[in-house]
């Protein structure tokens, strides 16, 4: 029996606004759809892109720099007691599994390196902005952090077994840990009840577009660009459910896929029959490398890597 789902089909809603596009005057916006007003309500308020925290983005410019000192980093995340914590909670955690505790920041730098900081960085911002009301998705209390947590540690493990190198498995955490973050511009407007949430990913994604005018993979990539982040992210989080990926970002794109619909199978930060339709494609599959024959063996590495994630990153 063959373990391979088809992606559904979908058409990737594209950005509409930009350059060439000017304001509408009145007689355009009483002409205009309600999906459409939506949109551009939304794509004008910057109030719905949440800033990064002062102490992250002094830290992310700081990790930004080629010359960057330790003992920098340690003065300012030192400001930050939460931060600190959950710096050497999760270094002397299993998922780094070391012989010996670590009792000062600078060892725990040292330990997780600059790529594991950013990462660790971006998920304590994260995890704040994630923590609303997400039922509309199907997702329970603190259900998209969940989520999102396993698909970072999943994708972090597919990129592992795909021999990639140290800053594409710190990219793909962090794609997989913000691919769902467009829900949060979205969740607000989304007030219809729903009929069901248990639909492939792209369903949802048109369900969205209907109604208030982009989906949350479009939304994301704006988030995506508003904190900086790289192209690779951006083009990521705006292709994560499905269509042909950008070339040079195609096998990072795989990774959160396949991340995505195993953390969808285990349905872990949802309602009860409510998470979204398990969607594995095969040509995400033979991107990385995987054959067929192993692919039920990998599955079961990626569940192991959920387990340790939600462990680490979730109180």
């Amino acid at each position: 029996m063959r373990t391979w789902v088809p992606v559904s089909a979908g058409t990737q809603v594209e950005p509409r606004s930009g350059a060439g596009h000017h304001a509408p005057g009145p007689e355009t916006l009483s002409t205009m759809s309600q999906p459409e007003r939506v949109r551009r309500e939304i794509l004008q308020r910057s109030d719905l892109v949440k800033p990064l925290p002062e102490v992250a983005v002094k830290v992310l410019g700081l990790l930004n720099d080629p010359k960057c000192d330790p003992i920098e980093l340690e003065r300012h995340l030192l400001h930050e007691p939460l931060l600190v914590a959950r710096l050497l909670g999760l270094v002397n955690s299993p998922f780094y599994g070391l012989s010996r505790p670590v009792k000062t920041v600078r060892e725990a730098i040292m330990v997780m390196g600059f790529r594991g900081l950013r990462s660790l960085v971006l998920t304590s911002s994260a995890a704040k902005i994630m923590d609303r009301d997400f039922r509309w998705y199907g997702h329970d209390h603190k259900g998209l952090w969940k989520h999102a947590v396993c698909v970072a540690a999943a994708a972090r493990t597919l990129a592992r077994i795909a021999h990639a190198d140290g800053e594409t498995r710190e990219e793909a955490f962090v794609a997989g840990l913000l691919h769902d973050i467009g829900k949060m511009m979205l969740a607000s407007y989304l007030t219809q009840p729903r009929r069901n949430p248990a639909v492939a990913p792209q369903e949802t994604c048109e369900e969205e577009a209907a109604l208030i005018g982009l989906d949350h993979t479009e939304a994301g990539a704006l988030v995506a660009a508003k904190w900086g982040l790289t192209e690779a992210i951006q083009e990521t989080l705006k292709a994560h459910h499905g269509g042909t990926p950008p070339r040079p970002f195609e096998r990072l794109v795989a990774m959160v896929r396949l991340a995505d619909a195993q953390a969808h199978h285990r349905g872990i930060g949802y309602v009860a029959g409510c998470a979204p339709v398990v969607v594995f494609d095969p040509e995400d599959v033979a991107r990385l490398g995987i054959v067929e024959a192993d692919w039920p063996g990998v599955r079961a590495e990626l569940d192991e890597s959920m387990r340790a994630g939600l462990e680490s990153f979730t109180e």
